[in-house]
């Protein structure tokens, strides 16, 4: 019997002194990486991983966790809503940021648009941007909330969207490349002067450097998978240049944009080649070694966006030899940011996650070539035609207040002054725009409103919706058709379907196991994670689920 006992002793003793063991082994990371690829499909890391080093996109992914089939559960996919989403853990639907712009009151709206402050650190006036039009908050909200402000929380990015957004409310500052003078900037949200490390970043002129070298291919043309795609017609040229080929020697293309005037200033053109993605890195370093982010027992956040993925893929497409060079730069990048990291806060001390914003279609010409369904959308003579259909049933007015593409805002003061029903005048635009071959169907506000759909276009829709802000009516084009303003080549995104939706989920570090899942995840789902990690509450609208199970 003493024998009996003293065992069943030993084991519990065991018991406690394993549990001990594994909760001393779980720490919380000093601090966290958020990298936002803008425009990144999820094939990106399939189809050039040949060429990527291993210490970039495959160390995540082999001493990660991946998400293979990870998609966003909205429709509106922009790079606005994209990185409100990823952040705060929601959808449009509850954060109210429902694309890059809108019309509301009257006027249009731009995501991070803020006429009560102003830039500081130019005189361009491209400055006035806050977080003030996202309505819930988000994973550094949280984290400024429990550690009672203790928290440094950063955002960075060459668009301001990218910056401002992801960083929250609460941010110590978020910072963006202005286009006029190709230098860093803030707005008096945050702050009154920009910090002096910045400052000096800024007198380096790393904009004017780069402008001096030339974009040539990595690897020799043979090693690449579009090493036939280079001189095509589906692709945008660049300003100062005559075809869209390698190699882009900038200081001639300046010189050819600056003799025929161009209105945009050249910063413009330099952000759409890799060097954009490089002044973002070398910006994130810079905020990590002189904020001293992750170096106390407070975890800290740095929101990284790299814009020029999208800047590119828009002119040149996701079958172009520059898109493909463009993520095998990137991919250096990525691996020197965390080198940096490994450094400066320690392998092992921080957690990083990689996604993107949105992913991109194929380029609808390319696509007719290919004998693949696609075209494009005569969505300026549909809408001409809708105005007229519409003063034809109802009088000559200007029913329409605002229109672009794919959504249709009335004039409600004008339609309640003549007292007549909104819900007819979407219901007539429905059946009128549903003629159209490449429309693949026509939703009304007042649906989104009245009923609730769990699955589907309809419920991607609704969970875009926001009341006050989306359109009367909101038109999805079928799978693969554009605009008509794409005909001059390049692409774009904003589709409910899976070649908009899918893209990576990669998490790195403290807590997160190696492995991979095919089960379908959400970017929603990506902030849960890692609340949960950092034993934080929820993001206020916060709707997602833990990816997986943390260490």
């Amino acid at each position: 019997m003493r024998f009996f006992c003293k065992i069943i002793f030993l084991l519990l003793m065991g018991n406690l002194f394993l549990s001990k063991t594994a909760s001393a082994q779980i720490k919380k990371p000093k601090l966290i990486v958020g990298i936002m690829v803008d425009q990144m499909r999820y094939d990106y890391l399939i189809r050039y991983q040949d060429l990527y080093s291993k210490d970039g996109f495959k160390r995540l992914m082999s001493e990660g966790f991946s998400c293979r089939n990870a998609h966003f559960n909205y429709a509106a996919t922009e790079t606005g809503p994209g990185h409100a989403s990823v952040y705060t853990g929601t959808t449009p639907s509850l954060h109210g940021i429902i694309g890059n712009d809108w019309y509301e009151n009257g006027k249009d709206q731009y995501c991070a648009g803020d006429s009560t402050v102003s830039a500081v650190g130019t005189d361009s006036g491209s400055g006035a941007m806050s977080p003030r039009n996202m309505f819930t908050t988000t994973l550094g909200d949280e984290m400024k909330i429990a550690s009672n402000a203790r928290a440094k929380v950063f955002g960075v990015s060459i668009k301001d969207r990218g910056a401002v957004l992801p960083a929250g409310h609460a941010a110590d500052a978020a910072f963006w490349y202005d286009y006029v003078s190709g230098k860093f900037i803030s707005s008096t949200y945050y702050m009154n002067a920009l910090p002096q490390w910045l400052e000096k970043f800024n007198k380096k002129n790393y904009s004017d450097q780069y402008i001096k070298q030339d974009w040539t291919l990595l690897h020799p043309l043979e090693k690449y998978s579009a090493s036939q795609a280079d001189d095509n017609r589906y692709e945008q040229i660049l300003p100062g240049k005559e075809k869209a080929t390698f190699p882009y020697k900038l200081s001639e293309m300046k010189a050819n944009a600056d003799k025929s005037q161009m209105k945009r200033p050249f910063y413009g053109t330099l952000v759409a080649t890799p060097f954009g993605n490089t002044l973002v890195r070398q910006m994130a370093e810079e905020i990590i070694k002189n904020e001293n982010l992750g170096q106390d027992d407070v975890t800290d956040l740095l929101a990284v966006s790299f814009s020029s993925t999208d800047l590119a893929g828009h002119a040149f497409g996701p079958q172009s030899l520059e898109i493909e060079d463009m993520y095998l730069r990137l991919d250096l990048e990525i691996a020197q940011l965390l080198k940096t990291l490994d450094a400066q806060v320690g392998e092992g001390n921080y957690t990083l996650f990689l996604t993107a914003d949105h992913a991109a279609a194929q380029v609808p010409s390319y696509a007719q070539d290919m004998k693949l369904p696609g075209g494009y959308a005569d969505d300026k003579v549909a809408g001409k035609a809708l105005l007229a259909h519409l003063q034809q049933k109802f009088g000559e007015e200007e029913w329409i207040a605002e229109q672009n593409s794919t959504d249709i805002y009335f004039d409600r003061g004008l339609i309640a002054g003549k007292e007549l029903d909104l819900e007819d005048f979407q219901q007539s635009s429905i059946e009128f725009l549903r003629k159209y071959d490449w429309v693949y169907d026509v939703y009304s506000a007042e649906e989104m409103q009245e009923q609730e759909y769990t699955q589907g276009i309809k419920h991607l829709i609704q969970q875009t919706y926001y009341q006050g802000r989306s359109a009367d009516v909101m038109i999805v084009n079928k799978p693969g058709y554009l605009s008509s303003s794409w005909k001059r080549g390049g692409t774009t995104h904003g589709s409910p379907f899976r070649y908009d939706t899918h893209v990576p989920i990669l998490l790195y570090g403290t807590q997160i196991p190696k492995g991979n899942t095919v089960r379908e995840v959400s970017i929603t789902d990506i902030i849960p994670t890692l609340s949960i990690m950092l034993g934080l509450q929820l993001p206020s609208g916060s709707t997602g689920q833990p990816i997986m199970e943390l260490f």
